[in-house]
């Protein structure tokens, strides 16, 4: 019969791995160490992922070889008119102009200028030839939707599914390879990140409860900003992230604005690794309601009501409030309001851009994709599912620019500064700059957009 001494023996030997474990992860994000097993892993993973390419492509060039040879055979030899192609242009005639008499002057088709009054403007057809290109050019490569998508299919597979859907037609030894992987993401690296994932939450109500009752707000706040630090240290260890820091002097400050292009929920995490933030946003009730509560002990967040959120004027006052005591944290914004795909950085909201009385500190956000896409699409997947995304993934790796501070100008207004925040981003980290709203991602576009296209349209035809 088992006594239960034996039982908590056995207990112990069980957790005592798990307990050496937490301490040796709880001591690394402290002192802000790292043995180094990350990068090696992230090598190693770069290595694979070029023999199972390397594979890929190998059968695909012969069964492309193997195609050519067959059609070849059989594809019966036809003799190929040359082109005759026909431009559309703003003097090519109507259908009924073509049954005109012989006797109209040659020019009757040329282009005549137009007045200035609205009654004298002459509409013709090849007036809307520019705009039926563009109009067919967003069709097929449209700029706009295709960033709230997943990025194009990477040159390197990485040995995800959800890059590629047909691992197992490329060979035996890639569907191995795909088959070792899916066990090692799912049956070991995804069981360790939850438990640290469960560590990071301990973590964060122990230290709440500490700070709750400890003496002193200024000194309060001193140890808060270090909790905060080596909490976003253990989860980015959940997602084995490998974060370059560049430009490190040029880290946002107290009573300053911290700006960034926004990909994932995890950018928070990424930032704050290596500095803290005051958050901004509104408040929230069941489990992201207590994490609001919960991070409110450690720094000085601003949360405001829902009935608050449309208020502009508000919120920028409670900015100007935060940023006015000289001990509160730098607020955190992504300006873009919703999460880009990293390919590009779309138009920024001028709120914060409003607030002259603070410094922008603007940071650029780059994920290298081949080890796993950061990108939340979340008309796709809810937050849990993206969450268990990332955490089955190899590997977060990403490059975090901080930018010289920038102030608004004289005579600049809250748009002008914004575009030229959004500029300097999208240069640093590679970006397309984009002037359409995010807004886009689940709204159509607004009237007044429409009034400005047809505008333009009016304005070309007076002027003609």
């Amino acid at each position: 019969m088992v006594t239960t001494a034996q039982i908590f023996t056995i207990v112990g030997l069980l957790c005592t791995p798990m307990i050496s474990i937490a301490t040796l992860v709880l001591t690394l994000a402290a002192l802000n160490l790292s043995l180094g097993v990350r990068k090696l892993y992230v090598k190693l993973l770069g290595y694979l992922f070029d023999y199972a390419t390397k594979i890929k492509k190998d059968r695909e060039v012969t069964i492309d070889s193997s195609n050519s040879n067959t059609s070849n055979l059989s594809t019966p030899i036809v003799e190929k008119l040359p082109d005759d192609p026909i431009e559309i242009t703003s003097e090519t005639p109507l259908l009924s102009d073509s049954n005109k008499s012989n006797d109209a002057p040659t020019d009757v088709y040329q282009k005549t200028s137009r007045g200035s009054s609205q009654t004298d403007i002459q509409f013709r057809l090849g007036d809307i030839m520019d705009y039926t290109r563009q109009g067919l050019e967003a069709i097929v490569d449209d700029e706009v939707t295709k960033r709230f998508t997943s990025a194009e299919e990477m040159a390197v597979w990485n040995l995800l599914t959800r890059t590629q859907q047909q691992h197992e037609y490329f060979s035996l030894r890639v569907t191995i390879l795909w088959f070792l992987g899916f066990c090692i993401r799912y049956f070991i690296l995804f069981p360790f990140r939850l438990c640290l994932f469960m560590l990071a939450i301990f973590w964060m109500l122990g230290s709440a409860v500490f700070l709750k009752y400890f003496p002193g707000q200024n000194a309060k706040l001193r140890y808060g900003f270090y909790i905060n630090i080596v909490l976003h240290r253990i989860l980015s260890r959940v997602f084995s992230a490998i974060i370059t820091y560049h430009n490190t002097e040029y880290r946002a400050k107290c009573g300053s604005i911290c700006v960034a292009n926004h990909t994932s929920p995890i950018d928070v995490i990424i930032l704050s690794t290596d500095n803290s933030f005051s958050m901004i946003g509104q408040k929230h009730g069941g489990f992201f309601g207590m994490v609001q509560r919960t991070l409110s002990n450690t720094a000085n967040h601003i949360w405001f009501e829902r009935s608050e959120a449309k208020d502009r004027h508000m919120v920028a006052e409670k900015m100007r409030e935060h940023i006015q005591i000289e001990n509160n944290l730098p607020i955190l914004i992504f300006p873009e309001g919703t999460c880009i795909n990293n390919t590009s950085v779309m138009m920024f909201k001028k709120g914060c851009f409003e607030i002259r009385e603070a410094p922008i500190y603007p940071v650029a956000i780059k994920y290298d994709n081949r080890f796993g896409d950061a990108f939340w699409n979340s008309s796709k997947h809810d937050l849990f599912q993206y969450l268990i995304l990332m955490m089955t993934s190899w590997a977060i790796v990403v490059d975090v620019y901080y930018l010289p501070p920038m102030t608004n100008e004289v005579d600049e207004s809250s748009v002008d500064f914004a575009r030229r925040v959004k500029a300097a981003i999208a240069k640093q980290g590679g970006f397309v700059d984009l002037e359409w709203d995010g807004g886009l991602k689940r709204a159509l576009p607004k009237a007044d957009f429409k009034a400005e296209e047809q505008r333009k349209f009016y304005e070309m035809l007076k002027t003609e």
